[in-house]
């Protein structure tokens, strides 16, 4: 899993708070063989750990430590938070996750939400999972869930005031434990209409 965490200007400090306890949620409650990292953009990239450490309690002590250094600044270069996050990301067997928590603005380096969302379909060679997590009123909706659409994720939302807890606790219970994926289903004889 790697969380990329928006921490431009725009998330101010209520968004930047959520998205904080967002990430400390998920960060407490990874099992144990997972193994993550944390991105934190604005106009620049910062990375955690320079490739993927496991979820040891050390780990975890420290990534909660890099979570509180977070601060609003900046502007928001989405484009690259993905494609750095897709690069961490291996080929492999067991499934890769990318969670995205942002209010989804994209304003330096590539903005063109179009060419955002072509970006991290094609990027995305490891068949990662990108699932969304938007962040505040005025957060790009179009963007995120056709990220998370089109890299086979799902997205999610939470107003300001809404209490963070109980929404982050049932989005990562979605997706923190697999239990099928890239299920198909072959159909003879018949024409299917509903599913």
């Amino acid at each position: 899993i790697v969380f990329v965490v928006d921490r431009s200007g725009s998330m101010g400090t209520q968004k930047m708070k959520q998205a904080k306890d967002a990430l400390k949620f998920c960060l407490q409650n990874l099992n144990e063989q997972d193994y993550f990292n944390i991105i934190s953009f604005d106009d620049k990239i910062d990375l955690y750990k320079q490739a993927l450490v496991q979820a040891s309690q050390s780990n975890i002590q420290q990534a909660l430590s890099f979570t509180q250094t977070l601060y609003a600044r900046g502007c928001t270069n989405i484009d690259e938070a993905l494609e750095t996050a897709l690069q961490k990301l291996p080929k492999s067997d067991t499934p890769n996750i990318i969670i995205f928590l942002t209010d989804g603005l994209p304003n330096v380096g590539e903005s063109n939400v179009k060419r955002i969302i072509e970006n991290a379909k094609k990027r995305n060679t490891a068949n990662t999972r990108i699932f969304s997590f938007g962040i505040g009123y005025d957060v790009n909706t179009t963007l995120l869930d056709k990220i998370s659409l089109d890299n086979k994720g799902a997205s999610d939302y939470v107003r300001p005031s809404e209490n963070i807890e109980n929404v982050v606790t049932n989005f990562y219970k979605k997706i923190a434990n697999p239990v099928l994926t890239d299920l198909l289903l072959h159909v003879t004889g018949t024409d299917i209409k509903e599913i």
